[in-house]
């Protein structure tokens, strides 16, 4: 079960995650605008993208719990990304940490929020590039790692292992795990966010 989570880089199996300590998966699912009420549906990930196919749904998510952190993958229009949803999901005293992931428009996205500010983010290869209340949270890590100072001039798999690393760094800060073989070939809770 213990995966880590710098497997979601590879590119087009998840498109947004997002993490929260202090909140239930299905206090997640609704912090993410799921439907209040309603009862998950065990499902698989061909399974929601064949209901965003098939028309009925807009956007779902599908929730889980590793340790002291609930997940979200979010399908269809995601929420996760936005100052407003991360607002909402840190709300209360939560922690959350997002991951918006855009191999096809680089740079994938990386936010903490608490408590319904934003306290870290940047781009996933462009970490020196940094905002929130406190952008150099991780900036001793990811200079131990070899990240920072960046180098502007890295390219394919230098620029890949550098990107990894500073995936490693958010999963090691925040003890971050997620099951591959849960999210990807398994069966998790689903609630739908937005009917089509």
């Amino acid at each position: 079960m213990a995966d880590g989570i710098a497997w979601f880089l590879q590119p087009y199996l998840i498109d947004c995650v997002t993490f929260a300590r202090g909140a239930e998966p299905a206090d997640l699912a609704s912090r993410l605008g799921a439907r209040p009420g309603q009862q998950p549906r065990w499902v698989s990930s061909d399974d929601v993208v064949g209901l965003l196919a098939g028309g009925g749904v807009g956007s779902a998510v599908r929730v889980g719990r590793v340790g002291d952190w609930s997940f979200a993958i979010e399908y269809g229009d995601a929420v996760g990304p936005t100052s407003t949803g991360m607002g909402a999901v840190s709300a209360m005293g939560v922690e959350a940490v997002n991951f918006s992931l855009s191999p096809w428009h680089p740079p994938s996205m990386f936010a903490y929020y608490h408590d319904g500010d934003c306290l870290c983010s940047f781009g996933i290869g462009e970490e020196a590039r940094r905002w929130g209340k406190s952008p150099d949270l991780l900036v001793p890590a990811l200079t131990e790692m070899g990240v920072l100072p960046t180098q502007s001039d890295l390219r394919g798999a230098d620029a890949e292992r550098v990107r990894r690393l500073s995936v490693l760094v958010i999963e090691e800060h925040f003890r971050l795990q997620l099951p591959r073989a849960d999210v990807l070939d398994g069966e998790l809770p689903m609630f739908i966010v937005r009917e089509a």
